[in-house]
């Protein structure tokens, strides 16, 4: 029996007493989820920086920690859990992915095209994956006929995956290519019927796509799963006012105006349905309209709305200063607001401003977009594209 010398035995039996309290790695990803989900960042920060001060993390742990960072939109400690598991584990995809993503989040588009061009083998559902996230930083980078031709190779490749046809087809929304959108969104929606983002994009192609009762019927499958799924409803009141079921829309609206949050979107809708319904109780259109204009400061149409409303109460000087709102400070480029500008001058006696308010209206070019169409689109593409970007 071999002897170990005293010296040497109380040596190794301090090191292993330092190492029993040392804490592991996954005990430290676990204080850094802990930490971060009871709101203490100081202590989430200190537990990160002893993780990544250990000699040796498991690559598993290495994932979990950054993937949980993210998902949260920790982006920075992310970023070093995902680049020192790219560092460690050179030939892991997964971890040089998820550090370009996170990169990607943060807006680094150089080094995210440096990390994922990294040489490691590929299999054929990684390099679709590599080729998606190329699609997001061509997308990003205003590079579309890149993006398009990365996002639709992404997709070809593996049909099945939920993001591939969620970006390409928000991608076709942000390029106003309202069919192919819908063609994508509808055949993603095929392959995860219960999915409520692609449901949601494939309503908002097709009411794009000038089909809002298909729209409206789309957002009533979402709706049936997640009642409360605040993009559905909206769009789903947006459907049936374009739709001319405005009996509908103010049902609606009304149900969604009573909670707290509700965007100052579905005021202008429910206001809006209510005149065109004939409604007489002004005080409820104009108590609507005034929480739109609050929390819509660029909202053209909401203060047409209210030029109508007081010009229909015989208020026709609470009416001139509404639309001299809309095109002084608002929207100067809003033809209809001239042109109604124009017609009360005139009434009022005011001959000059009234031909000038008409020079303008006839100066501005005619073929404009339509603002409540606008709204809503850049509203749901904002929603949309917040949700698709924390995902992988």
């Amino acid at each position: 029996m071999i002897k170990v010398p005293g010296n040497v035995l109380l040596a190794l039996l301090v090191g292993s007493l330092a190492l029993a309290q040392e804490p592991g790695a996954r005990t430290l990803a676990t204080a850094v989820d802990r930490a971060i989900a009871e709101g203490h960042p100081e202590q989430a920060q200190k537990a990160l920086v002893e993780l990544l001060e250990l000699q040796h993390v498991e690559l598993e742990v290495l994932l979990e920690c950054g993937s949980k960072l993210a998902e949260g939109e920790h982006y920075e400690p992310a970023r070093a859990v995902f680049a020192r598991a790219a560092q460690e584990y050179p030939r892991n995809f997964e971890a040089h992915y998820n550090l370009a993503l996170t990169d990607v989040a943060l807006r680094r588009f150089d080094e995210a095209r440096t990390v994922l061009e990294a040489p490691v083998e590929l299999s054929k559902d990684q390099q679709f994956a590599r080729e998606y996230l190329r699609g997001k930083i061509y997308d990003a980078t205003g590079q579309p006929a890149l993006a398009e031709r990365s996002f639709t190779a992404a997709l070809a490749g593996a049909p099945r995956e939920e993001n591939y046809a969620l970006d390409l087809g928000l991608f076709y929304l942000r390029q106003r290519q309202h069919a192919k959108a819908r063609e994508t969104l509808e055949a993603g929606v095929r392959y995860h019927p219960e999915s409520s983002y692609l449901l949601l994009g494939a309503a908002l192609a097709q009411y794009l796509d000038n089909d809002p009762q298909g729209a409206a019927a789309t957002c009533t499958r979402v709706l049936t799963r997640e009642p409360r799924f605040g993009p559905a409803q909206v769009l789903l009141a947006v459907a049936h006012y374009t739709s001319g079921e405005n009996e509908k829309c103010v049902k609606e609206t009304a149900a969604m105006i009573a909670r707290p949050g509700a965007p100052p979107y579905l005021h202008y809708l429910h206001a809006a349905s209510l005149m065109k319904l004939n409604s007489k109780d002004y005080g409820a259109i104009l108590g609507d309209l005034d929480q739109a204009t609050h929390g819509m400061t660029d909202c053209g149409f909401c203060y047409l709305a209210l030029s109508k409303v007081h010009q229909e109460m015989g208020n026709e000087q609470d009416a001139i200063a509404d639309l001299e709102t809309l095109v002084q400070r608002v929207d100067p480029e809003l033809a209809n607001g001239w042109y109604r500008l124009a017609s009360l001058y005139q009434h009022a006696g005011r001959s000059a401003d009234a031909a000038k308010a008409l020079e303008r209206f006839h100066a501005i070019k005619t073929a404009q977009t339509d603002r409540e169409a606008e709204y809503l689109r850049t509203f749901f593409l904002t929603e949309l594209g917040a949700e698709g970007s924390g995902k992988k």
